[in-house]
């Protein structure tokens, strides 16, 4: 065969592939926000973060898309109906969830019971990085960068802590967060005080208004796992970037916050991390392409 006929049908196939498996993504009804090149501050820009957000650095991200909301439980159910998937969790056979008090392991838990009430349009909760990673690979998307994470959540790197701003959140204007009732049922020592969101586990998504860029809860309903390895900062990147890893080689970032943290655990620039294969009841996760 004529290489240039190769190579066109092969480009070809290809294309037929991606176009299938982004399809399989809009079955799902995701919807994508635009988020535009830029270059900003990443980091704690407020001196008020924890150690592992310094040194603050200038990152440049470039044009991408992300989901709207994070991935529901719905979304996640046709995956799973799909491919037959098992979680992390379903293989174990146990895992977190809510018994009542407190939040405790016990057996035959996943994402399809993590303790309290969810509707199909919740976000899914108690999926690993690894699960996450598997509906991207099957849905024809990926998980996001940590420093595009950042990025969008703070409407393209602007200077504010919290995705709907600086002030304390007000109703809509808000999130999923530690709030009063969240003290009440989950014994929070910390929270929003004088706030009440209206729920105490995880929210239908797009509950709260959407920041600048038109993404919703980005802070707060549940911590968001991205594609990066959890690092702390030690010395100036870039040029020159130093690392010191965890003691979990394999850990990846998450960001977001959730509906059980206070506000220091919700700014845009807190980062956590957690091995591949852990879960939790407020662990969830949002795709990009």
């Amino acid at each position: 065969m004529n290489r240039k006929i190769w190579i066109f049908l092969l480009t070809l196939g290809m294309g037929v592939v991606f176009s299938c498996r982004t399809e399989k993504a809009q079955q799902t009804g995701i919807e994508w926000v635009k988020i535009p090149s830029g270059s900003f501050e990443m980091g704690d820009t407020f001196g008020d973060g924890d150690h592992d957000e310094q040194p603050v650095y200038k990152e440049r991200v470039s044009g991408l898309k992300m989901s709207k909301t994070e991935v529901t439980v719905a979304q996640f159910r046709r995956f799973v109906e799909a491919t037959g998937y098992e979680t992390d969790a379903e293989k174990e056979g146990a895992g977190w969830a809510w018994n009542g008090s407190r939040f405790e392991w016990m057996e035959d838990v996943s994402w399809r019971n993590p303790g309290f009430p969810q509707g199909d349009d919740h976000p899914v909760v108690n999926v690993s990085w690894r699960d996450a990673r598997a509906f991207c690979e099957w849905a024809g998307c990926r998980l996001p960068e940590e420093s595009e994470w950042e990025y969008a959540a703070r409407d393209g790197g602007k200077k504010i802590k919290y995705a709907w701003g600086n002030d304390s959140p007000q109703g809509s204007k808000g999130g999923n967060v530690g709030d009063e009732s969240g003290r009440e049922v989950l014994h929070l020592l910390a929270y929003f005080e004088g706030y009440d969101d209206g729920y105490v586990f995880t929210a239908p998504v797009a509950s709260f208004a959407a920041n600048q860029l038109g993404l919703h809860d980005m802070t707060g309903n549940v911590w968001e796992w991205c594609m990066t390895q959890y690092e702390e900062y030690i010395g100036p990147r870039p040029p020159q970037r130093q690392f010191s890893p965890m003691p979990m080689e394999t850990s990846r970032v998450l960001r977001g916050g959730s509906y059980a943290d206070d506000p220091a655990f919700s700014r845009c620039s807190d980062r956590s991390g957690q091995d591949v294969a852990f879960s939790y009841p407020y662990i969830g996760f949002r795709v990009a392409q």
